[in-house]
């Protein structure tokens, strides 16, 4: 079933995705226009792909990337122009360039934390398709289909904890990329937060400000290349 709900004059279509046996998935899609970043500055490109900011400039001045000039003096490159310059010489696309959407799964047992999670990226952002599952193992079906960005994962659970999720994904080049950030309410051994230091982009404590929470995703998305729209 799928609904729309008001919130701050912006209109989003919530799916609520009932499994027998299995929990509920909820699937966020924020609808408006204009929801993607489609234009980059110099300097966001320099980060995304990992040159200096004078690199771009010459690329712009040899014709290379194409780029336009705003009444004030500043370049700007459309994304399409982006995406096509960075296959012409061979520099790797972000994922999250080439979507329009930045995934995102949260792996928590935790009803209060899952709210929480999910009226935040509600609220906040735009850009964000938020998946969650309140179990491992389910977790672990759920990246076979979907490809994530990010799994916000939940390391004392149940079924399957955390950690055994973190080196499932790990130990397989298809999702070793995929950036985790850890989240715990419980007191972790020596050896498990030195695996997630490793492993993890961070390892938060609840209960966390979910301003906190907000940080560190929108660091992840800017860093793997996606504009961050704010509602």
């Amino acid at each position: 079933m799928s609904h729309y709900i008001s919130l701050d004059t912006e209109r989003f279509l919530i799916y609520n995705i009932n499994i027998p046996n299995i929990s509920n998935i909820f699937n966020i899609h924020a609808k408006r226009e204009n929801h993607m970043k489609n234009f980059f500055t110099t300097s966001e490109v320099a980060r995304v792909c990992g040159v200096a900011h004078t690199t771009v400039i010459r690329w712009i001045t040899e014709k290379k990337l194409k780029a336009y000039e705003t009444p004030g003096g500043h370049r700007r490159i459309e994304k399409e122009s982006l995406i096509d310059f960075m296959k012409e010489f061979h520099i790797p696309v972000p994922p999250a360039l080439a979507d329009k959407w930045f995934r995102v799964l949260v792996v928590d047992d935790d009803k209060y934390m899952v709210g929480m999670i999910r009226k935040l990226f509600l609220r906040e952002m735009s850009d964000v398709d938020l998946h969650i599952t309140t179990k491992g193992m389910e977790a672990l079906v759920m990246i076979g289909k979907i490809r994530f960005n990010l799994i916000i994962l939940d390391v004392i659970m149940p079924d399957m904890d955390g950690i055994e999720v973190c080196k499932t994904l790990k130990r397989n080049p298809d999702t070793a990329g995929i950036k985790i950030i850890a989240i715990t309410g419980k007191e972790l051994s020596d050896e498990q937060e030195e695996y997630l230091r490793r492993n993890a982009e961070c390892l938060l404590k609840k209960p966390f400000p979910p301003s906190l929470l907000l940080e560190r995703t929108t660091a992840i998305m800017e860093r793997s290349g996606m504009g961050v729209k704010y509602i």
